[in-house]
């Protein structure tokens, strides 16, 4: 972005920042009203971040393109009673980043007595606000930050606290998520983390192509929920799928598919993943830390008539739950007092140069070692 004319201006909401508020949420339950923060760049980058919803960031556009796919539920406010079962899909409302977590994710199922839900407590746990800061060029700020606290607890635990700071540039088109999970209570705890990034139409389009490079594994998920399994599939029929094609009758209702990749980070230590349309000249790119999210999911759902989405997932821990996973990293903890950090970066691209540059890390995939 240039310097922006510090004689032109008076108030920064003309050139971009953070605006807090309230929307309408029609529902099932009567309606009501859900807290947000709406965020712009400055540089075509817009989006909503549910504050009554674990500060996740629902609708994201760039420029005049959406980037997320929305599920027809709309923002709902959140509610205990999607935490059983599948019922956590009836107030999804799909976005550009679902956090689930922090105990379970992945399908519903029962480890040692325990019975978790489909992606976990932490969409529809509320976020308390701490700080809230907009640029102020004229001190020569550029920066605006969200800072959220989220409690997701009980008596007798366990009792997780995550700390969420969302950060933009002004006149960056990019958003850095920082996390930090604690145990708060007195006993270890069982700890799993992934990033349900949820890409939609026009950015996800037929011909568009997946950018990432790595051993992976075909993700299969039989109608029973919860009972999902690995599969090995042959390396050219895993490459196939990082192209994204029409609408497939296969996928009417449940239908869906993916692969689960042990993506290669660059000598920094980051993974770049991402998505690109040429049609459109338009890409979106997803960078974290491999240390702190060693797995990412390809989640593909190419419905017939709109439910037209794939989630890119980066995650620590696992989705299918001890017994159906052997990968070494299943199984992760949270001791008393213990704190895990995550970083994830998000960047809308834009014209040939930015989308080569994306293109040049992608490579293909190799099965990887059966367990």
């Amino acid at each position: 972005m240039m310097k922006p004319d510090l004689f032109k201006f008076e108030n920064i909401l003309q050139l971009g920042g953070i605006r807090t508020g309230s929307l309408d949420t029609p529902g099932a339950g009567g309606g009501g009203e859900t807290r947000v923060a709406l965020f712009d760049t400055g540089a075509g980058l817009r989006f909503t971040v549910a504050l009554d919803r674990g500060g996740d960031i629902v609708d994201a556009s760039f420029n005049q393109f959406a980037l997320a796919y929305l599920t027809p539920n709309g923002l709902l406010a959140p509610s205990p009673a999607y935490h059983t079962g599948t019922e956590w899909l009836r107030s999804w409302a799909g976005g550009l980043v679902t956090t689930c977590g922090p105990e379970s994710m992945g399908g519903p199922r029962e480890v040692d007595g325990v019975i978790s839900s489909l992606h976990g407590r932490y969409s529809n746990q509320p976020a308390q606000i701490e700080t809230l800061r907009n640029p102020d060029p004229h001190r020569g700020v550029l920066e605006m930050e969200l800072g959220l606290v989220v409690r997701d607890a009980r008596m007798f635990g366990p009792v997780f606290e995550i700390r969420r700071t969302i950060r933009c540039t002004l006149g960056v088109p990019e958003i850095h998520i920082e996390d930090a999970v604690t145990n708060r209570g007195d006993t270890r705890v069982a700890h799993h983390w992934l990033y349900h990034c949820n890409l939609g139409y026009p950015l996800l389009d037929a011909g568009a192509r997946f950018i990432y490079r790595g051993a992976a594994e075909h993700w299969v998920a039989p109608a029973m929920p919860g009972r999902d399994i690995l599969r090995p599939i042959a390396a050219a029929a895993m490459n196939k799928l990082k192209r994204v094609p029409d609408p497939m009758l296969e996928h009417t209702g449940t239908g869906e598919r993916g692969l689960i990749v042990e993506v290669e980070a660059l000598r920094d230590g980051w993974c770049r993943i991402g998505l690109i349309n040429e049609a459109l000249k338009l890409g979106l790119e997803i960078s974290y830390p491999k240390k702190a999210l060693p797995r990412m999911a390809n989640w593909q759902h190419y419905g017939p008539r709109g439910s037209y989405v794939s989630g890119l997932e980066p995650f620590s821990g696992s989705l299918l739950g001890r017994g159906r996973d052997k990968h070494k990293l299943a199984e992760p903890f949270l001791e008393p007092g213990e704190t895990k950090k995550y970083q994830l970066k998000i960047r809308a691209l834009t014209g040939s140069k930015e989308l080569a540059e994306l293109i040049r890390l992608d490579g293909p995939l190799k099965p990887a070692r059966s367990a």
